[in-house]
């Protein structure tokens, strides 16, 4: 997993660093607040650190602000300084999955962190066909069929398919959909995304007469969510006619 860790004592993160990485994690340090608040958005983050930090927010503030300014549902691990227990409920209370009081152990670090990794959408490994509505996705041949016929996709879109519908309901920022189905460091950019974002909607009828809607949030990503089909019903009502 990639983890994204805030912590301004360079020791510690360090520290966590190194324990991430030993674990086969890849660990993203932040050593101030706002450096962790402009990137997180549009990083590609499968947990959240929230440790020590200097600037004027409360740990629990930034747990809040993960939750409802930047809308992320990402789990957050919270390393409270103290054992105090009105901290460590005022932090669960802002929207953090889990506390530990600093500083933790290594071995329940790491256990924590992969419990709170559990929670992260991922396509289930044990099916090899996947049935969302009419649409089947066969994960073996990687292949999408629509009532059996098979939909031409080229291997990307195949891939961008397979991710949206594996987090069906989540919001999903460009970059960290360019990293997952790009790869990190790819010379492609987002229009490249938004190209293969419309022709998905297209090939795969993502519309809401077929109970999908794709949409594009500004200035963020993409989000697909379920629908209802159904279409609203026409009443018609017929006219008075004049007594003789």
């Amino acid at each position: 997993m990639r983890i994204a860790l805030l912590e301004e004592d360079m020791h510690t993160a360090n520290q966590f660093a190194g324990w991430l990485q030993s674990a086969g994690h890849e660990a993203v340090v932040h050593d101030a607040a706002e450096v962790f608040m402009r990137d997180v958005p549009r990083g590609a983050s499968d947990v959240l650190v929230i440790g020590h930090h200097a600037a004027g927010l409360r740990g629990e503030d930034l747990v809040s602000w993960v939750r409802e300014q930047a809308g992320l549902s990402k789990p957050v691990l919270r390393i409270c300084t103290n054992n105090n227990e009105m901290d460590i409920v005022a932090a669960l209370n802002a929207g953090a999955d889990d506390c530990m009081v600093k500083p933790p152990r290594r071995l329940e670090f790491l256990a924590r962190i992969e419990a709170l990794g559990r929670r992260v959408p991922r396509p289930p490994k044990q099916m090899d066909v996947l049935v969302y509505g009419d649409l089947s996705v066969d994960l073996q041949n990687r292949v999408i069929l629509r009532d059996g016929q098979r939909i031409a996709l080229t291997p990307k879109s195949y891939d961008l398919a397979v991710f949206l519908f594996s987090n069906v309901g989540q919001l999903l920022s460009r970059s960290y959909l360019m990293e997952r189905i790009w790869g990190r460091g790819s010379s492609s950019s987002t229009r490249t995304l938004d190209t293969h974002i419309s022709r998905l909607r297209t090939d795969l009828g993502l519309t809401p007469e077929n109970g999908w809607i794709l949409q594009s949030v500004y200035q963020h990503g993409y989000r697909l969510e379920k629908s209802d089909p159904r279409p609203a019903r026409l009443h018609v009502w017929e006219a008075e006619r004049p007594s003789c």
